[in-house]
């Protein structure tokens, strides 16, 4: 799947691409399933053009697992037929294909108890909510997290990583999950627009936002003294007034990759588990990513099936 220029879902098609010879330091995959993440589209719209740059066509799709096809020099811990999931680097989309190159720091073996599907869903959420959770929030036996958005792909991550680590989670979300967040572990759940409510249940030793829509001087009232706001929305007013406050986290999802051992471990335990809402087929592709850019999506991930 490529773009030929920044734009909206019509710039999308898919096309024939003949990949480079493969250089060292990375791996080639026969992809199997591909989650869709919104910074796929959203680096399709020229969210980060600054890094992604003006030669096109560009290859969409970040998450991914597959089986090794062939191992670029200098790597002995990969070798061809090996069971995998990771990420391509955002300069380098491409895991809505058949074949994808990737840095092999970004890709992992895929724990046989995980299916395909599954691991695919992994990279991103789990590693952003790993940043958040485990790296800025430091959860642990006597942390009171409250989760903004506990209900989507990063947040139902993020709950999962700060019960595994013994934190007791507060999280807000839309009422049509309120059912699923509460059997997580979440309590208690509270409505976005609850703000009396949230605040008297606190206060809390991290707030995370895993949505951009609480404001950072309502969420920094919401903390002990020495807690934190953890954000992974920065806009340039966000991350002024969080700056200035001293309690301010921002975090992205490449801060976590390096613990992508960890958040495996945890999976194939079956402490770190994906919400599929939608397999569908690779050809399938183009409606399902529109669909889910408007809007039109089900609870849980959609992944594509190669």
């Amino acid at each position: 799947m490529q773009f030929g220029r920044y734009g909206g879902p019509e710039e999308m098609s898919f096309g024939q691409h003949t990949l480079p010879k493969l250089a060292p330091g990375r791996i080639r995959v026969r992809v199997k399933a591909a989650a869709i993440n919104p910074l796929d589209w959203k680096l399709r719209q020229g969210a980060m053009k600054v890094v992604t740059g003006w030669k096109f066509p560009q290859g969409m799709g970040s998450d991914f697992a597959g089986v090794v096809e062939e191992v670029g020099g200098g790597i002995t811990y990969f070798r061809a037929g090996d069971k995998v999931f990771g990420t391509a680097e955002i300069r380098r989309q491409g895991a809505f294909a058949e074949l994808v190159d990737a840095d092999a720091n970004l890709v992992i073996h895929k724990p046989a108890s995980l299916s395909f599907s599954e691991a695919a869903c992994i990279p991103i959420p789990a590693a952003t909510a790993w940043a958040a959770i485990i790296g800025a929030a430091k959860a642990g036996p006597k942390s009171h997290i409250f989760i903004n958005g506990c209900s989507g792909a990063v947040g139902s991550f993020a709950v999962q990583l700060a019960r595994t680590y013994g934190a007791r989670v507060s999280g807000s979300c839309g009422s049509s999950s309120t059912a699923a967040v509460k059997s997580a572990g979440v309590a208690p759940v509270f409505a976005y627009t609850d703000k009396a409510a949230i605040s008297l249940n606190g206060p809390y030793d991290a707030v995370f936002d895993t949505l951009g829509t609480l404001p950072v001087s309502e969420g920094l009232k919401l903390l002990k003294p020495k807690g934190c706001f953890v954000d992974i929305n920065p806009t340039p007013g966000r991350m002024l007034r969080g700056f200035v406050s001293g309690r301010y986290k921002l975090v992205f999802a490449t801060t976590g990759f390096k613990d992508l051992p960890d958040i495996s471990k945890i999976a194939a335990e079956g402490k770190l588990r994906s919400s599929i809402g939608l397999e569908v087929p690779f050809a399938d592709a183009l409606a399902a990513i529109k669909d889910a850019e408007l809007g039109r999506r089900p609870a849980g991930r959609i992944v594509l099936l190669m």
